[in-house]
């Protein structure tokens, strides 16, 4: 028998998009039934639930509510309950190709491969603002949006490195998934960002570590939606300071810790530079890059600052792994008493 494959779509209150995820997962083309499909409910209260029941006689899935904020319980919850060789998380406002899991059996054939993934390429609601141009970037892997999710590595099947397989649409083996102590958390409400860590990108880089191999299919390949609401400044601005707090996360789980005095803070542009440089090409200078620098810098600071007095917050920064996908006891009370400004 070959290889079988958990699709694993967590979401939260985006009932339109989902739908169209769905539609397109109809499509796919993968020759026969070797896949089952995992919907994560993780809260919705806009008619997800009803949405999904008129996919019952066109789709095999099943529905998992799982209540705890948050994309690593989705995630987590999706893994554990998953049954096949192969989990692949896509996110719930993606469309795929048609060849796209035929692209993933053909990836997965070399046993040596645990992680695999493709272009994700944009579906804009509008025309993008002329600013866009200054978060592209072109690497030796390929032409990427960090702040969107987009890469395209180009037409060849080729090895990458695991840092480019984007949680959009990232395909792993469950053991290694088991084996590597799963994912960090992520996507959590502004109020709880004292509890936001690296995501898939933590995962990416422990399985870097131990060795692992990666690979790039052109043809598992997905067009993600980019609402008009993403092609702003706030969006942007935004986005960089939950990025500060990612990479906040990152850099205490790699010194094991954190300083007890606040660090002397370098130049904002300098630590982009060095940091988050894969954000944006340095050269392309523009009010919105100078606006998301200042978030980065908030959101690193505001993170090391959190850690710095809570010992219990930084516990959970060094936890092993988060299988539980339980937040520490009394995250309740940032939800509640959140001022939205401050985020």
């Amino acid at each position: 028998m070959g290889l079988t494959f958990s699709i694993i779509i967590p979401t939260f209150n985006r009932c339109a998009a989902l739908e169209r995820t769905l539609n397109s997962l109809i499509k796919i083309d993968s020759g026969k039934k070797n896949y089952e499909v995992l919907i994560v409910d993780n809260g919705s209260t806009d008619g997800t639930s009803a949405m999904i029941e008129g996919f019952r006689s066109r789709l095999q899935c099943r529905v998992i509510s799982e209540p705890t904020p948050g994309l690593l319980s989705a995630r987590h919850r999706g893994a554990i309950e998953s049954a096949r060789d192969i989990c692949v998380f896509i996110d719930d406002d993606v469309r795929l190709d048609p060849g796209w899991l035929n692209a993933l059996q053909d990836a997965f054939t070399d046993p040596s491969i645990v992680l695999v993934g493709g272009p994700s390429r944009p579906l804009f609601e509008v025309n993008p603002p002329p600013w866009l141009k200054a978060f592209q970037s072109v690497e030796e892997a390929g032409t990427l949006c960090v702040p969107l999710s987009l890469f395209d590595g180009g037409d060849k099947v080729k090895e990458i490195d695991p840092i480019y397989i984007f949680g959009l649409n990232f395909a792993i083996r469950r053991e290694t998934l088991f084996a590597q102590g799963g994912f960090h958390p992520d996507s959590l409400p502004g109020p709880l960002q004292r509890y936001q860590g690296d995501g898939e990108t933590g995962l990416s880089m422990k399985i870097k570590r131990s060795g692992l191999r990666a690979l790039y299919h052109p043809n598992a390949a997905v067009r993600h939606e980019v609402s008009a609401s993403r092609l702003t400044e706030a969006y942007f601005t935004r986005r960089a300071f939950f990025q500060g707090v990612c990479d906040s996360y990152t850099q205490i789980r790699t010194d094991g810790g954190v300083s007890l005095k606040r660090a002397r803070l370098e130049h904002p542009l300098s630590r982009v530079k060095r940091i988050i440089s894969r954000w944006f090409s340095a050269k392309r200078a523009c009010a919105c890059v100078t606006m998301t620098v200042k978030a980065y810098q908030r959101g690193f600071e505001f993170h090391q600052g959190e850690v710095r007095k809570d010992l219990s917050l930084l516990n959970w920064v060094l936890r092993r792994d988060y299988w539980d996908y339980q937040l520490p006891a009394g995250w309740e009370k940032y939800l509640l008493a959140a001022n939205s400004a401050t985020y």
